[in-house]
Formats: structure tokens, sequence, C-alpha cells
């Protein structure tokens, strides 16, 4: 029986440690368990348990080998899964905005001296 997408999300999300901390690059822990769900972003995403990226990748139906992730440092970034142009596009749009906030920051620090 196929489960359906929300049953998915809902899934992932309970693997999820609920912190809604933002280090995955998503507001919350919802938006993770979507983007995953859709494809958008790596199973492995959570830093605040990057061990929960097996469950979640036996939810969304990824094998993986246990011992070529069982060094990975948590300051890693996960691979981010892109489907489409536009969700090219949008990384790419999110990556300006971060680049340009940590250039803002440089600038402000800079301008504290």
């Amino acid at each position: 029986m196929a489960v359906s997408k929300k049953e998915k999300i809902r899934e992932i999300y309970e693997a999820l440690p609920k912190r809604n901390c933002g280090l995955c690059g998503y507001g919350n822990c919802g938006q993770f368990a979507r983007a995953v769900a859709e494809g958008r972003a790596s199973p492995f995403g959570c830093r605040q348990n990057p061990w929960a990226g097996y469950r979640i990748s036996e939810i969304v139906g990824v094998k993986l080998q246990l011992t070529s992730y069982a060094l990975q440092s948590t300051f890693t970034p996960a691979p981010r899964v892109t489907s489409s142009p536009e969700a090219i596009r949008e990384e790419i749009r999110e990556l300006s905005k971060e680049a340009t906030n940590i250039l803002a920051r440089i600038e402000n620090f800079r301008a504290r001296r």
C-alpha cells in the first residue's frame, strides 16, 4: 500500500527532535520534514540529531550503508537534493541571501572597530 505524502511528512517529523532550531536551513522541523518528503532536502539535514537521517532515509525509501556516514561531522553541510530548475534557482536565491547577510555582518563588524 502506498503511503500518502501527508503520512510520509508526519513520519519524518516524528523522527526529528522537534526543537525547531533552524540549523537545517528551514524555519522549523515541519518545514524540514516537508522538504525531505518532496525531495528538496537531504534526510541528513537535521543538525540536532544527525542520526535521525538513517530513520528518515528508511521512510523515504533510500538505502544506505551505515559505515559510510559514521564519521560525518555534524558541521558538514548535508547535500541538498534538487529536482527541478526552479528548485535550483530557489537554492541560488537562498545562498545569495546568506552571502549578502554574511557580507553585511562583516561590514557591521568593521564599522564597530
